[in-house]
């Protein structure tokens, strides 16, 4: 009995709440759900709303600014007052009497016309039925005389009808015609207004299509992913094509947009968006081709930007982003906003990072360093040892580094260069007698080198005093030696011989010859000799000579790689002896060595940082470290960190790449060659160098040319037998376009990369002189003559010199026929100063609105100036044998007019006969 008390009270007892609990926590639970899924993991969502507030902010705010400038605006307030004048015009006095007849008058028609309509629309649709019956008729072969009888009764019908609905219809059309005539200065003013309120019109409708109109309520638009997908843009491990997604316009949806260049991140405006995004628009280009990162994901910013571990392309952020420019530039000269990979590239060639280090497309590139093969004939041993020791105390801007070497370490290195090379440099100095006319104590030889020095173009891309650079490397590295200390460093023989022909000591010199007589050899080496001084170091030869030294000094050659950026006898079959860079951007964490640094962050650019700035800074006692120290300026540091992040294993589909393949390694190739012998030192070249022009600012003339437009003004043959062997242009030049000794394929990449530049397709002249009308030729004469332009009052022609200061001469015109494209000519005719700015040859012709030539004489070729331009190019390009190709020309004229006059005689003949 006491048990079934207990079930009783069991079932008596309530769980309400134990159920409304639970009921609260499943609500909870589906609410925080719905929460998380749909916004605490969807930061994208907020971002969009964030910004289309922010949009909606900067539209109203622009509606605001235009309705101040409108009523700032005097013409808008004329506009305004006159409208409302007009209006007030017509609501009262004669106009409103008549506006208000005239309604009432169209206000009684227009109910005429609409039962006049009805009735005449009953009577068509009646007579519509009517034909209807007559053609069945027909097609039934029955009676169609009811049909037709009823026809012409509805006809009869519909023409009374017909006339009164013309008449009120015209009724109409002249009171609708005479309202607008009432009206149609209000119109007129309206239209006007409307005018001057378009752009507040069109920011009005910008904001509402920004916005969501749900009842009484404005809302920001509803947020979806933006996504764009690159179809096969990458292969997978298992190397097929896969497609890459980006959904980056998500959180960034003002990328594209102008106007939120000072918006806080993720809604600015891309950085130069113009230039960048009009040229990658993202549509087709996506986000993460340049910037990296992991473009799928949208879950959070760190997610989203890569920054998160074991993600390997995390975002590229400031200058770094360029290291994606060159995946599909190979052209990086003159790419906006690739200034900093084009420098970076040009440092890791020019500082000879390629001769320690393997990577892919730079393998091929030449030594840097001097020839070492004759280093005996060339250098003071204490010297040498000083050098080996610390370059950058000798010349703090040279392009050598310092690799750290104890002193006797140095001897080492140096007893084993002296010791290889001492076979060759007896040789080469038994060859080479001792000058004879040297002096470096008598003044006036050493005068006249200086001036040798100061006027030859030596400046261009030497410095010869401690803080001289004409030219440099990045922001501290001398493009060529500075020769302040020279004397210190050589002696008399190795300079005379040096400055008659480099190519004769080393083979592989980028020091060109400047063709210097013996005289003048003997004064600029005289002058050398006064810049510096031999520092002797007693017991040197001695030490440098011990069997020891010199083993000790070949095991340091090869192991610190001097033969990577030197031709050093006996090391010609050593391989690189540092890590190949050719992924050194995909580099993780993992595999970059730190050694016992606790201050440096664990990151890819801080370890690359320190690299550059302290090669050996992770060095510990079991480790070594053997990279030199290079004292490089940290914008080249920067500038060779990005261009080392550039080299990694991401490979983009040909369809990114950008330029002309053949087109961009021509220019690419010849750079290179430019960069090598330093032709910018005296020449601008694509806006760039002429460092040497800052020494005739009061002559500019007399000063190297620029060679803007070079692949389009020369022809090719004449250029590449020019870089081959130098011809004087311009004799009264003190300045001296030096022989080089280009190999054949190097003459043939320069050639081809002036073509490319000025992207020249068809690089052939070809001048038929049978085809040049004797008219121009007597029309060019005559314009050549003082008479008219006076061509060879500035021109050299031939042997024969202009008149007055060398400053005002001009090149020899007899030269042009082999040396200039004829196009060029014309170019130039029309107008010198838009091919070259600041060229002191007179425009003798004007362009008009058609751009053609004006202004011309009127009495050569009946005054067609365009003619005159053709004659004037014609006979440049004969100009050495004009006279005959005249006489030629008349002589075939002549001979073609006397067979047409028989021809024609013939034919009169015959006529004549036949009648």
């Amino acid at each position: 009995m006491a048990r079934r008390e207990a079930s009783i009270d069991d079932e008596k007892r309530s769980y309400s709440a134990i159920f409304l609990l639970s009921v609260g926590l499943l609500l909870f639970g589906a609410v925080w759900s719905v929460w998380d899924d749909n916004v605490a993991r969807r930061p994208w969502k907020y971002r969009q709303v964030e910004f289309s507030r922010l949009e909606q902010r900067r539209v109203a705010d622009e509606i605001k600014q235009e309705d101040a400038r409108l009523h700032g605006d005097p013409a808008y307030q004329q506009a305004t007052k006159e409208l409302a004048a007009a209006r007030e015009r017509l609501r009262s006095g004669e106009t409103a009497m008549r506006i208000a007849q005239l309604e009432a008058q169209e206000k009684v028609l227009t109910a005429a016309h609409s039962e006049v309509d009805l009735r005449l629309r009953i009577v068509k649709s009646q007579l519509e039925e009517a034909w209807y019956d007559y053609d069945e008729a027909v097609l039934e072969q029955r009676s169609t005389d009811a049909a037709r009888k009823r026809i012409t009764e509805l006809e009869s019908q519909k023409e009374p009808i017909q006339q009164g609905f013309d008449e009120t219809k015209a009724q109409l059309d002249q009171i609708a015609k005479e309202l607008n005539e009432v009206r149609s200065e209000e119109q007129a003013l309206e239209d006007k207004l409307h005018g001057l309120e378009d752009h507040r019109d069109f920011l009005e409708q910008k904001l509402e299509g920004l916005t969501l109109k749900v009842g009484p309520f404005s809302l920001p638009k509803i947020p979806k992913i933006h996504q764009v997908v690159l179809t096969d843009f990458e292969r997978n491990n298992f190397d097929k094509p896969v497609s890459r997604v980006d959904r980056c316009e998500s959180c960034h949806a003002g990328i594209d947009k102008a106007g939120f260049e000072d918006a806080p991140e993720p809604y600015r405006t891309h950085p130069h968006r113009a230039v960048l995004l009009g040229k990658h628009p993202s549509e087709k280009f996506g986000c993460t081709p340049c910037h990296q990162g992991q473009g799928a994901a949208i879950n959070s910013p760190e997610q989203a930007h890569g920054e998160v571990h074991h993600w390997e392309t995390p975002l590229l952020r400031g200058e770094k982003v360029q290291a994606s420019c060159i995946k599909c530039h190979a052209n990086l000269t003159n790419l906006q906003g690739g200034d900093t990979i084009a420098k970076g590239e040009r440092l890791f060639e020019e500082l000879g990072c390629h001769g320690c280090h393997l990577v892919e497309g730079y393998e091929e590139l030449p030594k840097v360093g001097p020839y070492l093969r004759l280093i005996g004939a060339k250098a003071d041993p204490a010297w040498l040892v000083r050098w080996v020791t610390n370059p950058h105390q000798y010349r703090p801007k040279t392009r050598m580094p310092n690799f750290l070497f104890k002193p006797e370490e140095a001897e080492a290195i140096s007893a084993y260069l002296l010791d290889a090379s001492k076979a060759d440099s007896s040789t080469w100095l038994a060859g080479h007698l001792p000058p004879t006319g040297i002096d470096s104590n008598n003044p006036a030889l050493v005068a006249r080198g200086q001036e040798l020095v100061n006027s030859l173009g030596c400046r261009g891309c030497h410095g010869f005093a401690a803080d001289e650079s004409p030219a440099l490397l990045g922001d501290n590295k001398d493009i060529a030696p500075n020769l302040s200390r020279i004397a210190e460093k050589t002696d008399a023989r190795w300079l005379y011989y040096w400055l008659k022909g480099p190519r004769n000591y080393s083979p592989v010199s980028r020091m060109p010859s400047l063709r210097l007589s013996d005289d003048e050899a003997h004064a600029v080496a005289s002058f050398l000799l006064t810049l510096g001084a031999k520092q002797p170091n007693p017991g040197l030869e001695a030490r440098l000579s011990q069997p020891e030294t010199i083993a000790k000094g070949q095991a340091l050659v090869r192991k610190y790689g001097c033969f990577g950026c030197h031709d050093v006898p006996g090391m010609e079959h050593e391989s690189r002896i540092g890590v190949e860079l050719t992924t050194f951007g995909s580099k993780t964490l993992e595999e970059l060595f730190f050694g016992n640094h606790t201050d440096i962050p664990h990151t890819w650019d801080d370890w690359t940082l320190n690299k550059l700035k302290n090669p050996r800074t992770y060095a510990t006692e079991r480790i070594e470290q053997v990279m030199p120290q290079f004292d490089l300026a940290d914008p080249d540091i920067q500038a060779l960190r990005v261009f080392l992040a550039s080299r990694t294993d991401l490979k983009y589909p040909v369809r990114f790449r950008a330029e002309n393949n053949m087109r961009g390694q021509r220019e690419v190739a010849g750079r290179r060659v430019v960069a090598r012998y330093n032709c910018v030192g005296c020449h601008v070249i694509e806006g760039r160098g002429g460092a040497i022009r800052a020494r005739y600012q009061e002559s500019p003339t007399m000063a190297p040319p620029i060679l803007a437009g070079e692949g389009a003004k020369v022809q090719s043959d004449w250029l590449y037998n020019f870089l081959k062997q130098p011809v004087p242009l311009r004799p009264w030049l003190k300045v001296r376009m030096p022989t080089f000794s280009l190999s054949d394929q190097e003459a043939t990449t320069l050639v081809q990369y002036f073509g490319a530049i000025d992207d020249i397709q068809v690089p052939y002249v070809h001048v038929n002189e049978s085809k040049i009308p004797p008219d121009y030729i007597l029309a060019a004469e005559q314009l050549v003559t003082p008479d008219y332009f006076n061509c060879f009052s500035c021109h050299q022609q031939g042997e024969h010199k202009p008149e007055g200061p060398p400053e005002g001469w001009a090149p020899d015109l007899s030269m042009a026929h082999q040396r200039l494209m004829p196009e060029w000519i014309v170019r130039w005719l029309h107008n010198p100063q838009a091919v070259q700015p600041g060229t002191k040859m007179p425009s003798f012709y004007e362009t008009d609105e058609h751009g053609k030539a004006a202004g011309g004489p009127d009495d050569i070729l009946d005054g067609d100036n365009e003619k005159q331009i053709e004659a004037l190019k014609d006979y440049l390009m004969i100009l050495s044998h004009a006279k005959e190709v005249l006489a030629r020309n008349q002589q075939q004229l002549a001979a073609l007019a006397a067979a047409q006059g028989a021809e024609d005689h013939g034919d009169a003949a015959q006529a004549a006969a036949t009648e």
